[in-house]
């Protein structure tokens, strides 16, 4: 009898520990910045290891009454994974998703959101009454999403993009800048602005500055070589240095590769700088488009910065290759102004 206590103890307490077992891995999956600022870093675990460079982190901004959610993640599978987790951590308040920009990255998964928080909604609101974007983001995902997840699914290899289905937001930012006030009153403090050609037609930059916290997207990134992607290097240059300008010593700054620091903005503006003067002697030196670019790669003390090497020869190798698709891009963008 007493054996039998004992095993039945010891079977209640390890059902007991599980759930905070469960929840100790969950908790894994997040960094908070701010006391009512979360970032969930788990995207990776729904995508295939080519994949892995779109898996993104997605912020929660939790409030009394709902959460800002900002974007949605690279395929239906990630924004599943994601909002399980939310549901998990904040329970069933109601949800708002900014959509940054159009890149399929950034809101393929706002499918997922909507079976997941469907119970939320009010009356007949539909749920993409609850995805917020700019009138540029939002007609460039009506016009491109279908072909944008083909591409995404070809680059990445992975069957599970080429099976995701993409949601339109119909709540619009109608203003160039203003405050999330218009969505949820708690919100107020929250001021975006959007960017034209920034890193996308159009790119949504948040500022709290209660909180000392910026949302700056990719506009700023943790690698070696930061990818201009398709926006426009004078955008890029001006942007930086604003934001080196103002942001103060004690100021955050929250992106799709988690929270940086005033180096990494330091670094990627030195790097476009670098390279945008470099493009533009060599047009004022009537250097064509290929020579170029044979020329800048050579020139490693442009895009390998002393402070931050590659030593793995698969991403100097990738390095490389970014460093390349933006000379051309930057190349392309500046010979029309050039005598």
């Amino acid at each position: 009898m007493f054996v039998k206590i004992r095993i039945l103890r010891h079977a209640f307490v390890l059902a007991a520990l599980l759930p905070f077992h469960a929840l100790a891995q969950l908790d894994t999956c997040w960094q908070q910045h701010r006391a009512t600022v979360h970032e969930w870093t788990c995207a990776g675990q729904s995508l295939s290891a080519r994949a892995q460079p779109y898996a993104f982190s997605i912020v929660v901004v939790e409030s009394p009454k709902a959460l800002m959610v900002i974007d949605s993640g690279a395929t239906a599978a990630v924004g599943e994974s994601a909002a399980a987790a939310i549901r998990s951590k904040f329970g069933t308040k109601p949800v708002w998703i900014l959509n940054s920009q159009a890149k399929a990255e950034h809101v393929l998964g706002n499918t997922a959101f909507k079976d997941a928080f469907a119970g939320t909604l009010r009356g007949d609101e539909s749920f993409s009454d609850r995805l917020v974007a700019g009138q540029r983001t939002a007609d460039q995902m009506r016009l491109h999403c279908t072909s944008c997840i083909e591409r995404l699914s070809q680059i990445t290899g992975s069957p599970t993009v080429s099976g995701t289905q993409f949601l339109v937001p119909d709540r619009i930012l109608k203003r160039l800048s203003g405050h999330l006030g218009i969505l949820q009153s708690d919100w107020v403090p929250w001021k975006y602005r959007l960017y034209q050609n920034l890193e996308a037609d159009e790119t949504l930059v948040l500022r709290n500055q209660e909180l000392k916290l910026w949302w700056v997207a990719s506009a700023v990134q943790n690698r070696e070589v930061p990818d201009l992607y398709d926006g426009d290097i004078t955008e890029r240059i001006d942007f930086l240095a604003r934001l080196k300008t103002q942001m103060t010593s004690d100021d955050t700054v929250l992106t799709s590769f988690g929270a940086l620091g005033p180096d990494w903005i330091e670094r990627n503006l030195a790097y476009f700088v670098r390279v945008h003067q470099a493009v533009l002697y060599g047009l004022e030196a009537s250097i064509g488009e290929v020579e170029m670019i044979e020329q800048l790669s050579a020139q490693t003390d442009l895009f390998m910065n002393p402070v931050y090497v590659q030593t793995d020869p698969e991403a100097s190798a990738k390095s490389l290759e970014r460093h390349q698709l933006n000379v051309q891009r930057i190349y392309r963008q500046t010979q029309p102004f050039v005598f």
